[in-house]
């Protein structure tokens, strides 16, 4: 493995070494060990951490944050991801301000003095394009509600994801300004579809994103965070679409048992349809670690069932217990039995 003293290593980065000692009196950046005679040695690790340091300031943060986000998330794979995205970002935005700057030289000679201001003002909006993610996210719902660490894992998901999120905030303003039609109908299906995907593709990121949302519950519990991202009847009419959407994939499937309940479970019927019984319990379970969501899934119910059965003020006849139940496959003993088998036989 690469070593490097102070000075080999300010020359390697054009890092000052007076910059290399604050970083090390901050605990920024701490070198991997020191010599005998207590000159500071810096590794491939240190050099990485520092990429990390200059491509972070570059971004426009602070030391202070830089040092929080490198203890948060220490995996150079993602820290280069993110670096990624940002810089495709801003490399799109600059080519459009170079193709426009060109378009101005081609349209004027040398000889004008001043260029005309409609030029002037397509420029600014130009160069306002270029402003970094963190600019512009400070500006909206998660700049004025989260806190400041909040804040940065936001930002840290939202730079793994830079295309998908800008989606997601154009759809959160659909939703937002009641520009969306029936829940259950074609636009509810849109919109559960896209952010189904969206929960898929942020598996790898599950613990931040888990780690966020449990803050974010703790805000809201404690009165601190008090406007969502969401209007409550933005929250209302999402809620409606993603259980329509579940819902209508479970339908179909319960039909497709009952269409094939003539075959035997045990033959291809049976294996396609607990193929499918399997593919929709995986596509809940997607998002992130799998007993982690079947257990709060289990949790979740059986607090629901705990406060319902608290709130009742009578003993239910049996009719009255069953009411809160619409599964139709509870009810139909014949296809229970035979979807039942099926999964028993098509491990």
């Amino acid at each position: 493995m690469a070593k490097w003293q102070i000075k080999e290593i300010s020359d390697l980065t054009e890092t000052s070494v007076r910059m290399l000692r604050h970083y090390d009196k901050i605990g920024l950046l701490k070198p991997s060990y020191r010599n005998p005679n207590g000159y500071r040695c810096y590794t491939e690790p240190d050099l990485a951490k520092l990429q990390q340091i200059i491509a972070l300031r570059y971004f426009g943060f602070s030391l202070s944050q830089i040092k929080d986000i490198l203890q948060k998330h220490s995996n150079i794979y993602a820290h280069l991801q993110a670096q990624h995205q940002v810089i495709r970002k801003q490399k799109e935005h600059l080519l459009k301000v170079s193709q426009l700057l060109e378009e101005i030289l081609k349209s004027r000679s040398a000889e004008t003095t001043f260029p005309d201001w409609h030029d002037l003002l397509l420029l600014i909006d130009g160069y306002k394009m270029t402003e970094n993610l963190r600019d512009t996210l400070k500006k909206t719902w998660a700049g004025e509600n989260l806190t400041a660490s909040q804040f940065e894992e936001y930002l840290f998901l939202y730079e793994q994801f830079p295309e998908e999120f800008a989606q997601r905030d154009r759809i959160i303003e659909e939703i937002n300004q009641q520009k969306v039609g029936d829940p259950e109908g074609p636009d509810g299906e849109r919109i559960a579809m896209f952010l189904e995907d969206l929960s898929k593709k942020m598996n790898k990121f599950f613990t931040k994103h888990i780690h966020l949302s449990a803050s974010l519950m703790k805000s809201i519990q404690s009165g601190k965070l008090t406007q969502l991202e969401v209007t409550p009847e933005g929250v209302h009419w999402l809620s409606r679409a993603m259980l329509a959407y579940s819902l209508k994939r479970w339908d179909i499937l319960y039909n497709q048992i009952i269409d094939n309940m003539k075959f035997s479970p045990e033959g291809e019927h049976g294996k396609r349809l607990a193929e499918e019984w399997r593919n929709l319990i995986n596509n809940y379970l997607s998002a992130g670690n799998r007993d982690y969501l079947m257990g709060i899934l289990l949790w979740q119910e059986i607090s629901r069932q705990d406060h319902e059965v608290k709130g009742l003020k009578t003993n239910l006849s049996p009719q009255e217990m069953i009411k809160p139940w619409h599964i139709k496959l509870l009810f139909n003993p014949e296809a229970s039995a035979w979807i039942s088998k099926a999964l028993e036989t098509h491990q």
